[in-house]
């Protein structure tokens, strides 16, 4: 290795570790951030919110290379420009693409690293992270509680809120009681009320306030009882054993904790069932929506129906061109008027019912497709990411020499900026793959195509000298918001 390679590659390094170690920590507090409300404050031990912590951390470090790579590529390269260093390389004869062809060489290593990561590690730590966050919530059934939503915190109970505050204060609650075997189901409304659980998370406590409960009670025939409170306490008997880590047989066949491999073969086996499903549907809809009148008509189990048979269809001479096409109104015109009418009652009723059919398995073959294209999101993720650390290294480097400015200001503005476009466009196709509007492979692949010219483009013009921003220019930038500042600052004290 030339000595011009090694300090590239101690220039890009240490910003490297820098940026990486900052992204996973930002994405960590966006995790925190989604969670805390739920975890802090609930007697949790330290040690449990640690290792959810160590475990989210971990999921996060494919999303975090790209960006880091970004950065530091901006950042380094900027800094060899600012000191002119950059400009001294050229000088000597040295091309851009030599001066980047080490960090090309590092970042398809870290590429291959990434793969390796989301391939095999990752899918272990979300494993670990769902095990934990589903014992977490059995021990703590008012984390589970949300918005809107019918969730169970312990057995026979379920219960809706319209909202609830960060003390568990509780407002529209709805409570579906199917405790007791010997009576049918009890509902209790409130308008508020609270949550709380004991400090060795034996009971919970429900105090509810301004609701009715309805009751049916059984006794010669069932009678129904309505009552007012305007409060009342419900305790609920919980497990409290403590959070159960031993749960991972209940998410080992999710997506999310599949490798390639394994998502492959579930892709496989899952198209092949609905391959399967469909042919299936396709002959019952045959056998049992299409034909199935005509064999009532014509005989079989509804023989006696007499005012539902036809007279036979006899072809003449004439007829025999259209043997294999029977004409409809060449057997209506066989039928009397109440023949008529039973027939078109008949085939309403028929269609109504093939109609219902397909609305069901319609559903049916709708969800099937959507579980298939979580499978295939993941797939390509894995390769999608690990392209991206290579992707941004190739668009950090020259916007880094055109910035020619070091440090984390002007750097950062730009990597978030490039890096929240890559990432709408991502999101944003990525919904269109879960609706079964985009194929998987396009739906992945479509930031890298978007951006991959992009840096392709800027890499030739820096390296021709095509792509130049003036330190006129750039100082006008870097002053922009100073200046605002400043005439913020004069404002305020004329007004003093």
């Amino acid at each position: 290795m030339k000595r011009l390679h090694r300090y590239v590659l101690r220039a890009f390094v240490g910003p490297w570790i820098i940026t990486f170690l900052l992204c996973v920590f930002i994405l960590l507090m966006q995790f925190l951030w989604r969670y805390i409300d739920d975890l802090v404050g609930k007697g949790l031990d330290f040690s449990i919110i640690l290792e959810l912590m160590f475990y989210a951390s971990f999921s996060l470090v494919p999303l975090a290379l790209p960006l880091a790579g970004l950065l530091a590529s901006i950042m380094s390269m900027g800094k060899l420009g600012e000191t002119n260093e950059l400009f001294a390389m050229k000088s000597g004869g040295v091309s851009l693409y030599r001066i980047m062809s080490p960090l090309i060489v590092l970042n398809i290593v870290i590429s291959i690293v990434a793969f390796v990561f989301s391939n095999n590690i990752m899918p272990y730590t979300n494993l670990k992270m769902r095990s934990l966050l589903f014992g977490i919530q059995q021990q703590r059934p008012e984390v589970i509680i949300q918005n809107g939503i019918f969730v169970e915190p312990t057995e026979d109970i379920s219960i809706k809120v319209d909202s609830k505050s960060r003390n568990n204060d509780l407002n529209g609650v709805l409570i579906y009681d199917h405790r007791s075997s010997s009576t049918p189901n009890n509902v209790t409304m409130a308008a508020t009320g609270n949550i709380l659980v004991t400090e060795d998370n034996s009971m919970m406590i429900l105090e509810l306030h301004n609701g009715t409960r309805h009751e049916d009670v059984k006794g010669n025939k069932y009678q129904h009882q309505r009552s007012k409170f305007e409060r009342q306490v419900t305790y609920l008997e919980l497990d409290a054993t403590g959070i159960d880590k031993n749960n991972e047989e209940f998410f080992k066949g999710g997506y999310e904790m599949l490798d390639n491999q394994q998502l492959k073969y579930t892709t496989d086996s899952l198209n092949d069932a609905l391959c399967a499903r469909e042919q299936e549907i396709c002959g019952n809809f045959k056998r049992f929506q299409i034909f199935k009148g005509m064999n009532e008509v014509y005989g079989g189990a509804n023989e006696n129906r007499s005012w539902y048979k036809c007279p036979p269809l006899r072809l003449t001479a004439e007829d025999n061109s259209v043997a294999e096409k029977i004409r409809i109104d060449t057997i209506m015109a066989r039928l009397d008027s109440k023949q008529k009418e039973n027939m078109y009652e008949f085939a309403v009723n028929y269609s109504r019912s093939a109609n219902t059919y397909i609305n069901i398995v319609a559903d049916e073959i709708v969800g099937t497709r959507g579980w298939i294209a979580r499978h295939e999101i993941e797939w390509y993720r894995k390769y999608a990411l690990s392209v991206a650390c290579l992707l941004f290294c190739l668009i950090g480097i020259p916007l880094g020499s055109v910035i020619r400015k070091g440090g984390f200001g002007l750097s950062l503005v730009v990597s978030v900026l490039i890096f929240l476009l890559y990432y709408i466009v991502s999101t944003t196709f990525e919904s269109t793959v879960k609706e079964l509007i985009t194929p998987a492979y396009i739906g992945m692949w479509i930031s890298t195509l978007l951006l991959l010219p992009v840096g392709i483009y800027l890499v030739i013009s820096v390296a021709n000298d095509s792509l130049r921003i003036s330190p006129q220019v750039m100082n006008k930038i870097l002053n922009l918001f100073k200046f605002r500042r400043r005439k913020a600052g004069d404002t305020d004290a004329q007004q003093s």
